[in-house]
């Protein structure tokens, strides 16, 4: 195969760069081309991408966490060339929750994965933020939820307890705002919502089950939103959320839909696949089975 190889090398607060090498040479001794390509700022991934010749590629790459996956996406998604090879992610960042819901937990297994060459259609969702689309095919989310993933940026390195960490400390301040979400043509009001996540696939910030009944292939995607509750009651409630019994919480109303909107007041910012990015108000739909990832068998 013909791989273009997507490196962040900050990922996983430097793991990208320190396991590149290592990627590589067991890539190559499998007998496939690589061209390695390293990224040196936001959104570098998807301009590389858009720059290749995808009818002359086999695979693309991308190895970091969440954010060079969702970086990886939004190029080929945007390459003039409109051909899209299957995405291949080797897991080297803080959260990989895409990578997990794709059945791969390491670096070993997403190389693996591509080793095998077993693909999967699934769905993708485009959103759009400021009059301009993106893709993501993991989660996106406002409110308590993308507060959290800010503030736990700074934190990242000590792993997937930064997210817990930070939980604590945004429950503190715990904002609510109104929400107005119009699903495939029906009103819905919230008016003291404390998030909303749109989910196609299971996990997010790694460990964490948000959405333990999404299916990443089934045309729909599930919204959830968290009404108003009480400090105490959120952090009894935030730790089902690792084995995603906290959907059963009645302050928690999910929803399916393939074409959404979504307005709040105040605005408020979004963590498409972890990343801090766009704000409300928001237009989403699901785009069925678009984009094919390898993956391993359970």
């Amino acid at each position: 195969m013909l791989i273009q190889m997507i490196f962040n090398p900050n990922s996983g607060y430097g793991r990208g760069g320190k396991k590149y090498p290592e990627i590589l040479g067991k890539l190559k001794k499998a007998g496939h081309t690589v061209i390695p390509h390293r990224t040196l700022y936001r959104f570098h991934a998807s301009e590389i991408i858009q720059q290749l010749n995808l009818y002359e590629t086999d695979a693309i790459l991308a190895v970091g966490g969440d954010g060079t996956e969702y970086e990886v996406l939004n190029g080929v998604m945007n390459n003039p060339g409109k051909r899209m090879p299957p995405i291949g992610i080797i897991p080297v960042g803080t959260g990989n929750s895409f990578a997990r819901d794709l059945n791969m937990y390491s670096m070993d297994d997403g190389i693996k994965a591509v080793l095998q060459r077993k693909t999967k259609l699934v769905d993708v969702v485009s959103f759009i933020t400021n009059n301009q689309k993106f893709f993501f095919v993991n989660n996106m989310g406002f409110g308590f939820v993308a507060d959290v993933s800010k503030n736990a940026e700074p934190i990242k390195k000590i792993g997937h307890a930064a997210y817990g960490v930070t939980v604590v400390t945004e429950t503190i301040k715990l904002n609510t705002h109104k929400l107005t979400l119009n699903i495939d043509g029906k009103i819905y009001k919230h008016d003291e919502a404390l998030f909303c996540y749109f989910c196609n696939s299971i996990s997010v910030a790694g460990t964490m089950l948000i959405s333990p009944n999404s299916v990443m292939d089934d045309g729909v995607m599930e919204i959830m939103v968290l009404d108003k509750i009480s400090r105490i009651k959120l952090l009894k409630t935030f730790p089902k959320i690792f084995k995603g019994t906290h959907i059963n919480h009645p302050a928690i109303t999910i929803y399916q839909g393939k074409h959404i909107t979504a307005e709040t007041e105040p605005e408020k910012f979004c963590n498409p696949e972890g990343e801090i990015f766009g704000v409300t108000p928001l237009e989403l739909e699901i785009l069925p089975k678009t984009a094919s990832f390898f993956y391993l068998e359970k």
